[in-house]
Parts: C-alpha cells; sequence; structure tokens
C-alpha cells in the first residue's frame, strides 16, 4: 500500500493490529486527513495474495490502468474458496496425523489418532467459524476434547505427542513468530500485542488440556509417572522423509494455496526440515541455532525463488515456517505449569525457550533478506518476512 502511494503520489500513511487496519490520507493543501478504521478477521489466502501482488507489479510499472486493476481486485474479492469442506476437513486430519512422527517424534499409532483427532478440530473450527456464540470457547472445549480422548488412549500412545499433534493447527507459533519479527522491526504497539496474544492463547490451549486430562482421571485411577505420558515410540526413520511431502500438502491447503503454488512450497519446505533434523543432531540442546539455521535456509530459497520468477517468496516461506514455529513448547510449558507434579520451573523454562526459538527464526528470516535484497526493492513493495 505504502508503493501505491508512491507511485500515485499520495500522502498515506498505515498502521496495523490484528484485526484491525487504520488508514490515513492527507491533504497537504488544506491541511486535513481522512482516517479509515477497518476491522478485517485475520487468515491467509496464498492463492489470492498472490493474484493482488500481481496487479500490484502491473500498476506500479504502468502496464494496467488503475480502473481496469480495480475491476480485477473485485473480482479476486468474489470468487469463491478453491476447497470445499470435505477437502478441509481432510487437510486437518492429513496435518495433524502426519505431524505427530514427523516432528512430535510419535510412533503409527500416534499417527492414527492424531488423523481422528485433527478430524474433531477441523469439525469444531467450522462450527466455530458459522456461530459466534461458541467460537468464544472455541478453543478450550476443542482442547478438552482432544486431551480427554488422548488420556484414554495413553495405553497406545504417547500423550503429550497426539494432544500436540491434535492441535497443531490452533498452536500460536507463527504469531508468536511475528510478534517477534514486528518488535525486532521496532513495530512496538502491534508487536506488544501480538506477543501477549500469543502467551495468553498457550494458556487458553494448556487450561483446556489440564482439564481434558484431569477429567478422565476421575473415570480411572492414572499411573505413576509425570502427566502420564503414555506408550512413547518413535516411528521408523525413512518413513518420516517419504511422509512429509504429504503434510506440506495438507498444511498448503489450510493456507488456500492453489496447486501451482505446491511445488515451491513442498521443496522450501522439505529443505527446512531437513536441515532443521540435521542441525538438531549437532546441536541438540540449542534448538534456536537449528531454527535459525533452517529459517535463514528457508529464507534464502524463498528470495531467490522471487528473484527469478517474480513470485511472491512470502508464499514459500510461510508453508516452510508453519514447520518449524515453537508453538508446541507454549502449549507444552503451559500444561506443565498448570500440571500438579511440581514441574512449574520446567514449564517456565519451556516458556523461555519457545521465545528464544521464535528470536533465533526472526534473526534466520532477517538475515536471509538482507543477503538476497541488502537494498530493498526499488519500485514495489519488499513483501516478505
Amino acid at each position: 500500500m505504502e508503493a501505491m502511494c508512491k507511485t500515485f503520489g499520495i500522502d498515506g500513511s498505515f498502521a496495523f493490529l490484528p484485526g484491525l487496519m487504520m488508514i490515513s490520507f492527507g491533504d497537504s493543501d488544506t491541511h486535513t486527513s481522512e482516517t479509515h478504521l477497518i476491522k478485517c478477521a485475520q487468515g491467509f489466502d496464498m492463492g489470492r495474495l498472490a493474484k493482488v501482488n500481481k496487479i500490484a507489479r502491473a500498476v506500479v510499472y504502468g502496464d494496467l490502468e488503475p480502473s481496469e486493476a480495480l475491476m480485477e481486485l473485485k473480482a479476486i474479492n468474489n470468487e469463491k474458496p478453491p476447497y470445499g469442506i470435505w477437502v478441509m476437513l481432510a487437510s486437518f486430519a492429513v496435518s495433524s496425523g502426519l505431524i505427530a512422527p514427523l516432528v512430535f517424534k510419535g510412533s503409527w499409532y500416534d499417527m492414527l489418532a492424531g488423523m481422528g483427532l485433527g478430524s474433531v478440530v477441523g469439525l469444531t473450527s467450522l462450527l466455530a467459524s458459522r456461530y459466534s456464540v461458541y467460537s468464544n470457547v472455541f478453543e478450550v472445549s476443542t482442547s478438552i476434547v482432544i486431551a480427554f480422548v488422548a488420556k484414554a488412549l495413553r495405553e497406545y500412545v504417547c500423550f503429550t505427542g497426539v494432544v500436540l499433534s491434535g492441535i497443531v493447527t490452533l498452536l500460536p507459533g507463527l504469531s508468536l513468530t511475528t510478534a517477534i519479527m514486528e518488535l525486532s522491526s521496532r513495530y512496538m504497539i502491534s508487536g506488544s500485542v501480538r506477543m501477549f496474544y500469543s502467551l495468553i492463547y498457550c494458556l487458553f490451549l494448556g487450561f483446556g488440556l489440564s482439564i481434558g486430562s484431569n477429567l478422565w482421571d476421575v473415570f480411572k485411577e492414572p499411573p505413576p509417572g509425570d502427566l502420564k505420558m503414555g506408550y512413547c515410540h518413535p516411528a521408523t526413520e525413512p518413513w518420516r522423509w517419504v511422509l512429509f511431502p504429504l503434510l506440506a500438502i495438507g498444511f498448503n491447503i489450510q493456507l488456500y494455496a492453489i496447486p501451482k503454488q505446491w511445488p515451491v512450497m513442498i521443496v522450501c519446505s522439505s529443505v527446512g526440515y531437513a536441515v532443521s533434523e540435521f542441525a538438531g543432531l549437532y546441536w541438540p540442546h540449542s534448538l534456536h541455532i537449528a531454527a535459525a539455521l533452517s529459517a535463514f535456509v528457508v529464507g534464502l530459497l524463498g528470495n531467490i525463488y522471487e528473484r527469478l520468477t517474480h513470485e511472491l517468496a512470502f508464499v514459500p516461506i510461510l508453508g516452510a515456517i508453519l514447520l518449524i514455529v515453537p508453538g508446541g513448547m507454549g502449549v507444552r510449558s503451559s500444561l506443565l505449569l498448570l500440571d500438579q507434579s511440581g514441574n512449574a520451573a520446567q514449564g517456565t523454562a519451556f516458556a523461555l525457550q519457545m521465545i528464544v526459538v521464535a528470536l533465533g527464526i526472526a534473526v534466520g528470516l532477517f538475515a536471509s533478506t538482507l543477503i538476497v535484497y541488502p537494498l530493498g526493492k526499488k519500485r514495489n513493495a519488499l513483501l516478505t518476512f
């Protein structure tokens, strides 16, 4: 939007908060300004974003008249979602099921349980989008159900891995990483709001998981052990690399990425996952180093892709960052804080580690953008992390 103002010589300023846009246009001749407050729901639509970016580039370079651009923007705004309800539900099941063995080191039983619980999350999120009354208790009620079922299956599955994979689409890791980047870029208000929201959201999820876990203990006496983790055995290693592209596709659908964008998103996600895994072998106790290296490589690939094709770097980078953000650690820390086994110190350590990992991701992305675009872009906006 700032690039558009420079192109047309308009005095405009913009500020963004989660769920709110503030747009102000000034008139230097009359010394007046016109301010608009626009409420908007948060979300991602990679397909529409790429189309809008192409229109913006065409207007900046003079290849498209503003009147024609407005007509195309209205047509994009009226487009129907690229995927129906059943496809979205399948993506929730695939994402939650496959992330159990790939990210949370779960077993094949954990994968099956994660698929079932992911379907439950998909159904409840669909209800929340249609009924505003239920949306106020959506996260807590869903996490209660997830923890209750996972606790009932603890003799066959790993409790922590299953509950985190079940609610993986709800984890606020991306929001936390964005908050760190906004604070690093000196956007204090939006960064602080997003940071506080992410931490409270983790507590919401942890509160629901704690209730669901303790609720099952009313029906059956729990075995000894902290949090009663259950049967935890990782799946065999080679299959993890075969299943990862399917996991990436599941997340791509939830981002409303069109099939044309899938190949570069899958490649970027796979490279980021591989770097994160291998870096974890050398620095097993320094997750922030692995996250920073992975984010740096992903950022390089995405920005080089934009240099060569003039497509958005944000699209492949976002698909990859979703798989290395530290939201799971935040929920795990809040679960430990609410547990009665004396794990409050461990929970606090998890929360601090979550913030440090997010900081590592932010540094990696900033460094990659600096290398590819050391002076920024001259004519159009640098739309990346």
